[in-house]
Order: C-alpha cells, then structure tokens, then sequence
C-alpha cells in the first residue's frame, strides 16, 4: 500500500489541472472523498476541478461550502473539454469508469493520466496510471486520511477533516457496520482534534426529515415484502412516490438501515425506481456476501453492502428475479 501512495503521490505532484469525479448517486462518502481531497489539492496549489454526474444530495451540500462541484450534464461541453485539457483524472469512491455514468465517454477519451483510490472489490488495474486500493478500509475517506497524513499531517485542515468525518461515519453506519474498529475510532479522534464537529455533522446528514420525508418512509415501509421465514425483506420506492411527494433520490438515505434493523433479517434489499432504471441496494448480516449477489445484476460492492443498477426490466420481474436467486446465499 505504502508504495501505491508514493506512486500515486509522484503523478499528483507532477500534475496540475486534475479533475475529481466519484460514482452516480453519490452518498456522504463519494462526497466527503471529493470535496477533502478537492481541499488537499488547493493546498498543494493545483488547479482541481470537481465534476460528477449526479447533483449532490440535499443533505451533503453543506460540504461544499464554495458550491465547486460540477454537474457534468448542466454544462456537458464545458465539462467535457475541462475533461479533456487534464493532466489528470482521479476517480474516488468506485473503480469502474461506468458509474461516472454520462461522464464514461470523456474520461475514457481523455488523454490525461487516470488515478483510482477506492476500498470497493473489482479493480481493473490496467485502466489506471496509479491506483491506491484497499477492500479492508470501512470507507473511502479513511483511506484518504492515511494518504494526507503520510504527506503532511499540516494538510488536514477543519474542512478537510470535517469531509473526511462524514465519509467515514456514513459508510461505517455511524460505527455500527462490521469493519468499524479501533483503528477507525483513532481516526475520528485525530479529525475531532483537527476541528470536525461530530454532533453537528450527524445533525446536518441525518437531522433534516421533513413531512414528505417521513410519508415516503411510511411509503417504502408499506413496501415491504418478507420471504424465507422472515430472514429477507425486500422493500421499494416508485417513481410515483417521488412525484406524489415531489421528491427524488436523494430522500432514500437511511432505508437500508430501516429494514436492517428488523429483528431475525439477514438480507435486506431496497429497489428504487429511477427514470430510466431501478437501483438495488443490498444488505447482510454475518458472512452472507451479497456483493457476490450484486455481481449478477452487474453490479458490486462490499461483502454486507452493495447495489447495482438495472435497465429494461419492470420492477415486479426485477424482485421475482432476485427472490429466486437469494436462496443460494441463505444457504452458502
């Protein structure tokens, strides 16, 4: 690991215009990876630029204090050329150019330099100049923590401490999913010191329910669907209830834990219907891999927590489907 960060580090230094792009939807740790190491580089007076496909979620904005992210559909000429004149493209929080979505094109026929830094399984490396990846870290912002600090601690400002905060609490489930350890807790600690507020950044990510908020929970719980002996459930948003609502996407952070946290569950699935696919979210407990599950639907993930995206298919057949291939990991 330590030599992929000295190689990683060597193309940074040698670059200027560096773009920064995470995966579709993105969620607190896509976003905190972004905007710390969006802060890191100014530090390191490079000229960065952030771009993604999707807006940022509601209840993330606040990271992006100086609203620098880009999305790359709202100015797509503009974007591509910013994509195109890099020196650089780093790519955080996923491996696949595909979940760049609308952006795989440009980033594919740049002729910039491509650096990954992700803890998901699935690198291809070939598609990278340098890579930094590591499936044992909880989140992605932790490895960014390490890879800041064994450049200079000095550049863990309190903004980039704060973003490196959010990422690593919401991808360890505010501390409650498996790999959270010691070693995570030191980390927070460190950030704590270096100016991250842990109160008020839970309130600003899980602090903001509204009334429609609380109608598509009690929509999606509705939903739910239970099949062998009540150790699965499936639930599902429909493009209905976003417009019944006048929401989107962005409202369904949380539901993976709502039906996790149901008594005897050992797999929970949440189906989301978008414009022009359904996501699927996946969740175990135990030794149950679903990212394993999530491979089939062409997806991946982590071995309790993965997703995948789904086109040309109706959202019965889709959860019929999966039904029938879930008892393979009940019984593995």
């Amino acid at each position: 690991m330590e030599s992929n960060f000295k190689e990683v580090k060597g193309i940074i230094d040698s670059s200027n215009k560096i773009v920064l792009t995470t995966h579709v939807v993105p969620d607190g740790d896509a976003i905190g990876s972004v905007i710390a190491f969006y802060e890191y580089l100014k530090l390191k007076s490079k000229s960065p630029v952030i771009i993604n496909h999707s807006p940022t979620p509601f209840n993330l904005k606040f990271l992006d204090k100086d609203n620098s992210i880009k999305v790359f559909l709202e100015n797509e000429k503009e974007n591509a050329k910013l994509i195109e004149e890099a020196d650089l493209i780093i790519i955080l929080d996923t491996n696949e150019y595909s979940r760049t979505r609308s952006m795989e094109e440009s980033i594919r026929n740049s002729g910039a330099k491509k650096i990954c830094i992700d803890h998901h399984t699935g690198i291809k490396p070939e598609l990278y100049s340098a890579y930094i990846s590591n499936t044992e870290y909880p989140s992605n912002c932790s490895i960014l923590y390490d890879y800041i600090k064994a450049d200079n601690d000095k550049f863990i400002t309190k903004d980039i401490a704060s973003a490196l905060y959010v990422g690593i609490m919401t991808d360890t489930g505010s501390f409650r999913h498996p790999r959270t350890d010691a070693d995570v807790f030191v980390m927070c600690a460190d950030l704590i010191r270096k100016g991250a507020d842990p109160v008020s950044l839970y309130e600003n990510i899980y602090a903001v329910t509204t009334m429609e908020n609380l109608k598509l929970s009690a929509r999606f719980i509705e939903s739910l669907e239970f099949y062998y002996d009540n150790k699965v459930v499936i639930g599902n948003v429909t493009q209905k209830d976003f417009r019944d609502l006048g929401l989107n996407i962005d409202h369904v952070e949380g539901f993976s834990s709502i039906i996790m946290n149901i008594l005897g569950i050992k797999i929970g699935v949440v189906l989301v219907e978008l414009k022009d696919n359904i996501k699927i979210s996946f969740r175990s407990k135990g030794d149950i891999n679903v990212s394993e599950l999530a491979k089939v639907f062409e997806g991946g993930g982590h071995k309790n927590a993965a997703g995948a995206n789904v086109k040309n298919v109706t959202m019965p057949e889709l959860k019929n489907e999966i039904i029938k291939k879930l008892q393979t990991y009940l019984d593995s």
